[in-house]
């Protein structure tokens, strides 16, 4: 997603300050922009780089691919004490587990490296895949405990987490801004510098790049979109991608590319985007409208279907 925004006039008083890196963390590219009439820019520089901070902190501690990241250290393990953020994170993750029936599943470490995405060095050993429902959670010590074959990847809810912590955190500041992983983003405000009640952001355009399919007009909010391009690679004479079915423990073929949200906060817009395109468009709108949640549809045979929830946060021309 791409938003739209143009330079302040010299005489405003708004500052702005932003910053973007791209694909040196989680993978991804990360975005932080913040306004403000109260603060210098020197200042809100420093405020985006302590985001950053809390970006890179998060993807050092919970990435499956750093052998003695907190997350692979508990996938190696049965379990046991955990910090105060992965037990809060994990009990985000058996919360849309339950939700979603099962759809959104962190236990499918075993399945990404079956079909060839690989770099966990625990899983090699594991050939059989646990539920992620078998964690038991104490609240009192602050423990979880688990089969030792359940392996966990926190790729589908990882992004939309630290986004809604980041933007949570530079919130107590200020009042506009965007904070954004890989198109999981949360809006804060309006934008102040074209004086709109709204933030613009276009929906890409998963055929053809310099066409979004929509311009939502959007405001203390998260928007997410999620689609069979993003991570794609070949295993074995054939094509895969990383949102993964996990009934059929493969990649998701259900005949939709690219989902779109809209939410409250980003980590439900990261989880119901990738959800939705899993289950496919028919039993994935029924899901959206069970849920009221916000829906684009992108159809591998290029239809656009969005519900009236979406249809509502839509420029019209």
């Amino acid at each position: 997603m791409k938003i739209k925004t143009a330079s302040l006039t010299p005489m405003s008083s708004w500052q702005v300050a932003e910053h973007e890196e791209k694909g040196t963390i989680m993978k991804t590219d990360v975005f932080i922009r913040l306004t403000s009439d109260a603060y210098s820019r020197h200042e809100m520089v420093r405020d985006i780089d302590r985001g950053f901070q809390m970006f890179r902190a998060f993807a050092k501690r919970f990435s499956r691919f750093e052998k003695e990241s907190e997350l692979s250290r508990f996938n190696a393990s049965e379990g046991g004490k955990v910090s105060a953020e992965l037990f809060s994170l994990l009990k985000e993750c058996a919360r849309f587990c339950t939700l979603t029936d099962s759809i959104f599943d962190p236990g499918i470490l075993p399945v990404l490296e079956k079909i060839g995405y690989r770099g966990t060095t625990v899983s090699e050993a594991s050939t059989t895949r646990e539920s992620f429902t078998q964690l038991i959670f104490d609240e009192g010590s602050q423990t979880i405990h688990k089969p030792k074959n359940l392996l966990i990847d926190l790729g589908g809810i990882g992004k939309g987490y630290i986004v809604d912590q980041v933007a949570d955190e530079l919130s107590k500041k200020y009042v506009h801004g965007i904070v954004d992983a890989g198109g999981d983003m949360r809006i804060l405000g309006r934008n102040r510098e074209q004086n709109l009640d709204y933030w613009a952001i276009d929906v890409e355009n998963p055929f053809d790049a310099s066409q979004p399919l929509a311009v939502l007009l959007l405001s203390e909010c998260a928007v997410a979109t999620s689609g069979t391009n993003r991570r794609k690679w070949r295993h074995a004479g054939r094509e895969y991608h990383h949102l993964i079915d996990p009934k059929r423990e493969t990649s998701a073929q259900m005949g939709v590319v690219q989902v779109t949200v809209i939410t409250k906060r980003a980590v439900e817009a990261d989880v119901f985007a990738k959800t939705l395109l899993i289950l496919g468009l028919e039993r994935g709108q029924r899901f959206a409208e069970e849920k009221n949640i916000p829906a684009l549809f992108v159809t591998d045979d290029k239809r656009i279907i969005r519900n009236a929830l979406f249809q509502k946060y839509e420029w019209k021309a």
